[in-house]
């Protein structure tokens, strides 16, 4: 007898672990989890209609079982979108936490402005001057047929946005201008009106550094009205007056 009821008991469990997987699957595919909210953090730069506008048609479905990797493209294809996740908030809200590119130079083109972030990604283009200013890369010659969310590829302005890397960010806010020429020798020409000569590098922190400490100190601050450039092309910086 006690093999049946080993059996039996078995069976009674092996059935009831049926039933229960399939009513949580079944409860699971419910509209208990149907999303009724989708709700956007991070945003600075974007509206939260631009982002919502991309998310259309996820409505309605199932907050736990929709196509993550599917809306996860649909809105990385916007071009200020660097990184797209997703938050859950049982049992009918969906968060979409976004990444922004964030741009760090302007490039001058026949018609308009181009902002560009810290790996050379064409994140707009603008008719008129942006509220927050920028450093602007000239002595760059980019091709009309660049789009929005394009790498631009261009090897004069990833030396520009090297030098932006490395840079003190003090320093950067008093940047007005960056030109690089064919060469690749980087001149810069600060919101006061006085003109930097780096030369060329690849290593920058040094030369920046060095820069930004005489920009801040008594001595300099003291002459800055009657400076011309400065040379740092030189083992030692010279001042022209």
């Amino acid at each position: 007898m006690e093999p049946k009821k080993m059996n039996t008991s078995f069976l009674y469990i092996a059935v009831l672990t049926i039933l229960l997987s399939l009513g949580l699957a079944l409860f699971l595919r419910s509209n208990a989890f149907a999303i009724q909210h989708v709700s956007v953090q991070g945003l600075s730069l974007i509206s939260e209609s631009e982002i919502l506008k991309l998310t259309d048609g996820i409505q309605g479905q199932n907050l736990l079982l929709f196509d993550r990797k599917a809306l996860q493209y649909k809105i990385s294809l916007h071009p200020l979108i660097k990184d797209v996740h997703f938050q859950r908030n049982l049992p009918q809200t969906l968060v979409v936490q976004v990444t922004e590119r964030t741009p760090v130079a302007l490039v001058v083109v026949p018609k308009g402005v181009l902002e560009v972030d810290s790996e050379g990604t064409f994140l707009r283009r603008l008719e008129s001057w942006p509220k927050n200013d920028y450093p602007v890369i000239s002595g760059i010659e980019l091709p009309d047929t660049v789009g929005p969310g394009q790498n631009l590829e261009n090897s004069l302005l990833e030396a520009g946005l090297n030098l932006l890397k490395q840079a003190p960010p003090e320093l950067v806010t008093q940047i007005g201008e960056l030109h690089v020429n064919a060469i690749e020798q980087i001149t810069l020409f600060l919101t006061s009106g006085v003109e930097v000569r780096l030369g060329q590098a690849n290593e920058w922190k040094d030369k920046l550094m060095a820069l930004y400490q005489l920009l801040s100190d008594d001595g300099y601050t003291s002459i800055q009205q009657g400076v011309r450039y400065i040379d740092f092309t030189a083992a030692k910086p010279v001042i022209g007056r």
